[in-house]
């Protein structure tokens, strides 16, 4: 019996069975209870330990996104692409192997090479290529700093093409001056871009401040690759002009498929709304994004994100009863979104329909745990139209069970930002942050059931009230991810739902800068060093001001007194 039947047998008798032996309690209707009883045995099976917590390219991932196809199938919606799926590739890592080889070929020919020792005296950066030899003079170009607006070129007047540029780590003068201007040009990737840019044939990168931490040997499955071999040279030696270097940079890159989940409702129109929401997890945090520091475990994301994809399943079933005519409407479950937002930055780059007949995008991430004492749903990405403040003046909601708090901005560590960045306008919905999240214990018991049904009650809201044929875009006030480059963390859950100024504090990681320093769950953070913190934005910018070894005054409110704690990144 293949998947498909299987899944579908197992889902129909759960959902009848509960359906038909329960009691409906007082105070709910035969329509809510039967909502939450499939919410429910969505999220029962995605959050199962059978699943082993989703990781994109593993074989729960693929049950997974086959239990999704079915359930958009029972529910009327075309599948596409592959029997529903569109496929992608990821690294699953980059590790280098026994043959990489690094040796100095003497000048004259007058000795033998003199050959250095992997991860001892030598190993391969993040941005090394996979290439099996070259051999090329090397030539000394200081710290490999191109600052234009400085007026600072340390390649200019130097014959790099065809050789091997040896470049030091930092800047001069960095233990000075940690926070100098040139700072931001002295990064290993900015300097690689600099050596390729002139021609180089490979980089090494060596230490000419003992103070200078070494960078890491664990090669990083998110750095894109560079053209040439990259290598640290550990030894404190020099590398003499004329002088010939062999670098061999071996890498062993294993590749998997992940699985996006698509349907279609096809009303014959010329614009299409997306539903999302994200199916993959963190497995046994093979890729060590858990924020657990106890023994291996399955991570089963209950909430994260078994819940938007049960919130996602039940929208599909309830599509034709809202009668909605205006739109046609694509279901897509993403996978590879904890790694990174693989499957809809894959899903933007090769589209299944033209981005231009977008209209908007409605994503759901994390849906499932609704405060009871608060209440709270926030509607991120609210900035990206006009039409959604018009609509949310017609939004009507029971304060009593369920309360809106909304953002303007259309980033954010989650799928829609993949297709704001393409200009389309997205919304995002989510219930909060919580202790569990990216943890083991984040499990299907913890779900409330209440809460997401109220919060799909004003996602169907939203997407009825949009009686526009096609919503205008607008361009949100962001920190473009491009441009941040966040050297150190805080180690801190923030609160997204929270609207007063400052950030408030939702979470904080044990063995973090952070939890190091006393700060607490519901502390407000007004400044951290120099930088005032408005918002969340404000965050983010002040967090992208320091490096690794900072310790900075963190100013918080809390119990409504104000209390200023120093913090070692």
């Amino acid at each position: 019996m293949n998947y498909f039947n299987k899944i579908s047998i197992f889902s129909l008798f759960i959902s009848l069975g509960s359906m038909l032996s329960a009691q409906i309690p007082n105070g709910f209707t035969k329509e809510q209870w039967e909502s939450m009883q499939r919410l429910k045995s969505h999220v029962s099976y995605l959050a199962s330990d059978e699943l082993q917590g989703r990781q994109t390219g593993s074989p729960g991932e693929m049950l997974s996104a086959t239990y999704i196809a079915n359930e958009f199938k029972k529910n009327g919606l075309k599948l596409w692409g592959n029997n529903g799926f569109q496929e992608f590739t990821m690294t699953q890592f980059r590790i280098a192997s026994d043959e990489c080889i690094m040796q100095l070929n003497p000048m004259g020919g007058s000795r033998d090479p003199e050959p250095f020792e992997m991860n001892v005296d030598f190993y391969p950066l993040s941005q090394t290529a996979d290439l099996d030899s070259v051999t090329a003079e090397v030539i000394d170009v200081g710290y490999g700093i191109i600052a234009d607006k400085l007026n600072k070129n340390e390649f200019e007047g130097e014959e790099v093409k065809g050789k091997i540029a040896a470049i030091r780590l930092g800047y001069f003068g960095k233990s000075d001056n940690p926070h100098s201007d040139v700072a931001q040009f002295a990064d290993i990737n900015t300097k690689v871009e600099n050596a390729i840019r002139y021609g180089a044939v490979g980089v090494i990168f060596f230490r000419n401040d003992t103070n200078e931490a070494a960078p890491s040997g664990k090669l990083d499955r998110n750095v894109k690759p560079s053209k040439i071999p990259v290598f640290y040279f550990a030894k404190s030696r020099p590398l003499p002009r004329g002088l010939t270097v062999t670098m061999k940079s071996k890498v062993v890159s294993p590749q998997v498929k992940g699985h996006n989940v698509i349907g279609f409702k096809n009303n014959h129109r010329k614009k299409t709304v997306i539903i999302c929401a994200h199916h993959d997890h963190i497995g046994f945090n093979e890729y060590d994004n858990s924020r657990y520091k106890g023994p291996q475990a399955i991570h089963n994301g209950a909430d994260d994100n078994a819940s938007g994809v049960a919130a996602m399943i039940e929208l599909s079933k309830q599509l034709n009863k809202w009668g909605l005519r205006k739109n046609n409407y694509l279901f897509i479950a993403f996978s590879g979104e904890e790694l990174g937002l693989l499957g809809s930055k894959y899903f933007t780059k090769n589209p299944l329909i033209p981005l231009d007949k977008i209209n908007y995008v409605v994503n759901i991430d994390m849906l499932g745990r609704i405060d009871s004492t608060k209440k709270t749903l926030t509607i991120n990405g609210v900035g990206t139209s006009n039409t959604w403040m018009e609509i949310l003046k017609k939004l009507e909601t029971d304060t009593q069970n369920i309360k809106i708090a909304t953002t303007e901005s259309g980033l954010g560590p989650s799928d829609h930002a993949s297709f704001y960045l393409e200009n389309i306008p997205v919304l995002h919905f989510f219930s909060g942050q919580h202790r569990d999240y990216h943890t083991p214990d984040d499990d299907e018991d913890r779900i409330n059931y209440q809460g997401m049904y109220h919060s799909i009650q004003a996602i169907k809201q939203m997407v009825c009230h949009t009686k526009k044929k096609k919503l205008d875009f607008v361009k949100t006030k962001d920190i473009s991810p491009g441009k941040m480059r966040f050297k150190v963390t805080l180690g801190v859950m923030p609160d997204y739902s929270f609207s007063g100024e400052g950030m408030r504090i939702d979470g904080v990681t044990p063995e973090r800068p952070a939890a190091a320093a006393g700060l607490q769950r519901d502390d407000v953070v007004i400044q951290m060093g120099d930088f005032p913190v408005k918002d969340m934005m404000g965050y983010m910018s002040a967090l992208g001001k320091f490096n690794k070894g900072d310790t900075i005054p963190v100013t918080v409110i809390r119990n409504k007194g104000t209390y200023t704690v120093n913090v070692t990144f």
